[in-house]
């Protein structure tokens, strides 16, 4: 695998013209014709007529939300590979955690070089976030010596989805869900030697942030396909949403294998294998949708851009400290980013 050496990219440079204007990916820019002769194959030619500003702003977030995911998989992939401990810890779980995670990394790394590729050949800037790989690795067994987007070891993980999928009620109507553990500024990759309690705490804290990044991924998409207005573009997102949904699913049966485990600092997981009506309820509960005169129904929740749109998954994700330690440059470029495609409307 190549590692990432951040030497000789120019941040100043990189942002004097905005996120936006960053340089190629050299990648994109070399899969662009055979993408567009992909695209123009399948479903005929790009009609760049019909795409708008707001499906390029819809895109470019896009972009960079799966080059985040990149980065955390990417971490997780390593460790759950190479470091014995977490590897162990994690299959005293799910067996298939180990796989999950690593396949997990090669989707959402797909998903950017598509939308990067698709931008490129719309004569749009692709997405670059190199220049903000400066957070360090973990100095533990596994872990490659690159730079990071992401930090993995000061983690606040919400895991009120767990309640809200089995609840009737649905957040986009107010509906507020308590937390299933109190996951609250703890690493979920390990970070020095630890203790088999210690390090099962954290592959235990891992297993639910591998469901809630998917869970979150999934209302994200589900929340810009209406403001999309290019075909195109809808078929993108329509055809990469489902994945992330894919994602969550998996990550959500594999919780089935948490089993109880309290913490000496007072980190509390509950038994769910021996709560198989509760950990085994993984299909979404039928909840109120658009109107509350309308029937119940199974759906991905939240889907509003309040609850679940660019600036909430960004706003949610800074908030976890997912990018603790990262500059302000790039909190205001991402804001910028969310901020452009939630405004995005549907071209009638």
């Amino acid at each position: 695998m190549t590692r990432f050496d951040s030497a000789g990219h120019d941040r100043r440079t990189f942002l004097k013209g905005g996120l936006l204007g960053a340089a190629t990916l050299a990648a994109a820019a070399g899969g662009s014709q055979t993408a567009l002769a992909q695209v123009g194959r399948a479903f005929g030619p790009i009609d760049r007529d019909a795409i708008t500003r707001g499906d390029v702003a819809i895109l470019k977030f896009l972009a960079a939300a799966e080059l985040v995911e990149d980065d955390l998989w990417q971490q997780y992939c390593e460790l759950a590979v190479g470091n014995r401990s977490y590897n162990r810890t994690l299959q005293r779980i799910d067996r298939s955690l180990i796989r999950y995670v690593c396949d997990d990394r090669d989707d959402e790394r797909s998903h950017a070089a598509l939308i990067n590729s698709f931008l490129v050949a719309i004569g749009e800037q692709p997405i670059n976030l190199d220049p903000f790989r400066t957070l360090p690795s973990v100095d533990v067994e596994g872990a490659e010596e690159r730079g990071r987007l992401t930090n993995l070891t000061r983690l606040t993980v919400d895991t009120s989805w767990y309640a809200r999928y089995r609840s009737p009620d649905n957040p986009d109507f107010g509906a507020v869900f308590p937390q299933l553990v109190e996951i609250i500024d703890r690493p979920t990759i390990p970070t020095r030697s630890l203790s088999d309690a210690q390090a099962q705490a954290i592959a235990h804290s891992a297993a639910f942030h591998f469901a809630a990044i998917e869970q979150g991924g999934s209302s994200l998409y589900c929340s810009l396909i209406p403001k999309a207005s290019s075909l195109d573009v809808v078929r993108i997102l329509a055809a990469i949403g489902p994945t992330e949904v894919y994602h969550f699913s998996a990550f959500h049966k594999s919780l089935e294998g948490i089993f109880g485990l309290n913490t000496s600092d007072g980190l509390t997981f509950p038994d769910l294998r021996s709560n198989r009506d509760l950990a085994e309820a993984i299909f979404p509960e039928p909840t109120r949708f658009l109107r509350s005169d309308l029937a119940l129904c199974s759906v991905i929740r939240p889907s509003s851009t309040e609850r679940a749109g660019a600036v909430a998954a960004a706003t949610g994700l800074a908030k976890s400290g997912l990018f603790a330690g990262q500059s302000q440059q790039f909190f205001d470029a991402v804001t910028a980013l969310a901020a452009a495609a939630d405004a995005a409307e549907r071209s009638v």
